[in-house]
């Protein structure tokens, strides 16, 4: 039995009372499953206590410990927001194994002056980073520190940790009192922490199966969900990330119309000379960003790669810049040198009869590159850019539909998939495992997903019928910001139209979003007020206000008409508008002779903004 479970079975004697004072510590406690073990337990002992102990007996109890004031500890979520920041670990550590932990803790409970040791130790746990806070969290768990003052090995025996840290797993054993076939087996990750004690007979790495492997990434799941509920509200204020000092002010710089079919794709190189623009009609063509200037009148390409009657839907550069890969529509997979524009390597992906490309993208950096390629029947497959030979091939469940966009992370560690059911499904690459899959709220077909910029583990998601942008994090499949624009509800033909097709992420705070209703929108989630449509109809430019509020611990920031500029009417002669006339599909940011925003449509028409 888990340790909630134990306690949920004890809650009804007359020790619930000596059993809260004995728990409450933990919720200092580093271990994430242990606090969530102790809110499960102080959450079902308040319903089962007379309100008189509650308040007389548990709230007295809780109140110095929780980071904020509570009244009903019954409410397991209102538990889990009042958590505090927990004790960082290598503090416990140290002090845990420290031999004369007695008078340290008596000199941090009552500041006596005590010999040189112990004040050189104080003052090397401030180097650590103890400061007023951690100091209290350490005099709340000092009964627990005495009790397992008997040893640093029975210490970690005793409980569970998985950590993780610049991608390397660590695991400990899980809870010894457990019987040998209940404990979790560890398998064979790199390991480069501190080697710790632990008294256990030497066991094989490599002989665990992918049923293993699973059960270790669900348990890693299981914290990451618990450690993004715990620090939600801190993690809403968020790091403060220095935003790019360039927005784009939604002048149109030039545009170009050499595409006859929609384009799909366009992409910037390393050094941002070169762009690459893929389109429906099955050309490629490639630009000299230096002349997306509003002094050069006429832009025109500066080479063409093309492939009559095969829609081109993945472009990638790679090779710094020097060479393209483009895959149609069929699995036709091509490597093409930019300066030359010759074919350098052509092969045809594995893919089955009746399956399209959807996407695809690039893995690795250097000369260890890797092309991965997404289909709608849910095939994920990797290849090597050197040998050409395939690297992996995954496969998503098909009962979550058929793929329908795709994302990969740029430090090669994840691939997320969003399907036409609304489904989102995060693989983790160091496994070849779906660690986590989700649905959408609004369980709506996904049009498009795309990485946020300041942490990596988020993902920004737009989907059909719907104008909203939402991130979510993919560690606990929870939403964490909604930007929103237009009316919340839409008639069916309306939805049919609607979504956003097109996500770029400029900075931690800048967001531009394009779709069905033509409009360029950018989004600022620090200071939503300079949100602006930058391109769209002249009744929306510099017609909207933009108002952020919290609904259910999800921060929405949405879009709506000035009552007051509605009615107006503007003034001076209509000028032709230069927003696009088809649904957007892609951008591109540009930092060349100057920073720039490339925006492309349905139509074929590219535009370069600034």
């Amino acid at each position: 039995l888990s340790f909630a479970v134990f306690l949920e079975a004890v809650v009804s004697t007359q020790s619930t009372g000596d059993l809260v004072r004995e728990t409450v510590p933990f919720f200092c406690h580093p271990n994430l499953w242990l606090q969530f073990s102790t809110v499960r337990f102080i959450s079902t002992a308040s319903e089962q206590l007379h309100p008189a102990d509650l308040y007389c007996k548990v709230l007295p109890l809780l109140h110095p410990v929780l980071k904020l004031p509570l009244h009903n500890p019954d409410n397991r979520r209102a538990l889990l927001h009042a958590l505090p920041i927990p004790l960082p670990r290598h503090l416990l550590d140290f002090i845990v194994g420290y031999p004369h932990k007695d008078r340290l803790l008596c000199f941090l409970q009552e500041g006596r002056d005590l010999d040189d040791e112990v004040t050189a130790v104080v003052d090397k746990l401030n180097n650590l980073g103890m400061g007023d806070e951690q100091q209290r969290q350490v005099i709340v768990l000092a009964g627990y520190i005495q009790k397992v003052s008997k040893g640093k090995a029975g210490y970690f025996d005793n409980f569970s940790e998985l950590l993780i840290d610049e991608g390397k797993v660590h695991t400990f054993e899980y809870l010894q009192d457990l019987s040998p076939a209940h404990r979790i087996p560890s398998p064979g990750f790199s390991n480069s922490g501190k080697n710790f004690d632990i008294k256990e007979e030497p066991r094989e790495f490599h002989h665990y199966s992918d049923h293993s492997k699973e059960s270790t990434l669900k348990l890693l799941l299981n914290r990451k969900k618990m450690e993004f509920i715990v620090n939600r509200r801190e993690e809403r204020k968020g790091i403060s990330f220095s935003s790019t000092t360039w927005q784009p002010k939604g002048v149109l710089v030039c545009q170009i119309n050499e595409h006859k079919a929609a384009i799909n794709h366009v992409k910037v190189s390393t050094k941002h000379s070169i762009l690459a623009s893929a389109s429906e009609d099955g050309n490629v063509k490639i630009w000299n960003t230096k002349k997306f200037d509003s002094r050069n009148i006429v832009i025109s390409s500066r080479q063409t790669y093309s492939r009559p009657g095969q829609p081109i839907k993945g472009l990638v550069f790679y090779d710094k810049g020097d060479r393209v890969a483009v895959v149609t529509r069929e699995g036709s997979l091509h490597e093409v040198g930019v300066k030359e524009l010759k074919v350098c390597a052509a092969q045809t992906l594995d893919i089955e009869s009746g399956d399209v490309v959807v996407d695809m993208n690039t893995l690795g950096t250097g000369e260890q590159q890797n092309l991965v390629v997404s289909t709608s029947n849910g095939h994920i497959v990797c290849v090597d850019m050197r040998s050409g030979s395939f690297v992996f091939k995954l496969t998503n469940k098909p009962q979550h539909g058929p793929v329908s966009a795709m994302c990969t992370d740029r430090h090669e560690h994840w691939i997320c998939l969003g399907t036409r059911y609304g489904w989102l499904t995060c693989w983790d690459l160091r496994f070849h495992l779906p660690i986590l899959s989700w649905q959408h709220d609004k369980t709506a077909p996904v049009l498009c997903v795309s990485p946020s910029l300041g942490c990596g583990s988020n993902v920004n998601v737009g989907v059909q019928g719907y104008n909203e942008v939402g991130t979510w994090n993919m560690e606990s499949g929870c939403k964490e910001r909604s930007l929103c624009y237009g009316p919340t509800e839409l008639s069916e033909s309306e939805q049919s139209i609607a979504g956003v097709y097109s996500i770029l992420s400029l900075s931690p705070d800048l967001t531009v979003t394009g779709g069905a209703d033509n409009c360029v929108r950018l989004w600022n989630a620090r200071h939503e007020t300079t949100s602006s449509v930058l391109s769209g109809p002249r009744e929306l430019l510099g017609r909207q206000v933009y108002r952020k509020s919290v609904i259910q611990d999800v921060e929405v920031i949405h879009a709506e008409e000035d009552v007051e500029l509605s009615h107006s009417e503007i003034k001076g002669p209509v000028q032709p508008s230069p927003a696009h006339h088809h649904t957007i599909t892609d951008f591109a940011f540009v930092k060349s002779t100057q920073p720039c925003l490339v925006s492309v449509d349905m139509g074929g028409m590219m535009k370069i903004w600034k």
